[in-house]
């Protein structure tokens, strides 16, 4: 799938670094992803559930092993994207939540985008 940028949301109380994740379908299984959060030199990574949702949305689901608080996320990704952001180079745009999957508590944390694979050597190429 490609390299996931995540941003930080601004109401979420604890402090968050700008991060990304990278997401790998599962040749084994269409239904799974590896997914690898990189933040500074940290690093996590995990098998996630893929679920489409609709002709163009997907919910990737999982918990990062080894993590106290906040192990569990789901990140929601969508081909509904503004003008704005097509033109910055998103062709996905959506949602992190990171909580707890037993107390069913979530909590926004990150506004997600998936760039074009063009869109860097594209403006490259222009200037």
């Amino acid at each position: 799938m490609g390299l996931v940028l995540m941003f930080p949301e601004e109401g979420w109380a604890r402090s968050a670094s700008s991060s990304y994740w990278t997401l790998q379908p599962c040749w084994w299984r269409r239904s799974r992803c590896k997914v690898v959060e990189v933040a500074g030199t940290r690093r996590h990574s995990t098998h996630a559930r893929m679920v489409i949702s609709g002709a163009n949305a997907v919910y990737i689901v999982g918990t990062f092993k080894h993590m106290g608080t906040d192990a569990d996320f789901k990140l929601y990704l969508t081909t509904n994207v503004t003008q704005a952001d097509f033109n910055m180079g998103y062709t996905m745009t959506g949602t992190l939540e990171r909580g707890s999957r037993s107390s069913n508590t979530f909590q926004m944390t990150h506004f997600a985008v998936l760039r074009r694979c063009d869109h860097d050597a594209h403006h490259l190429k222009n200037a």
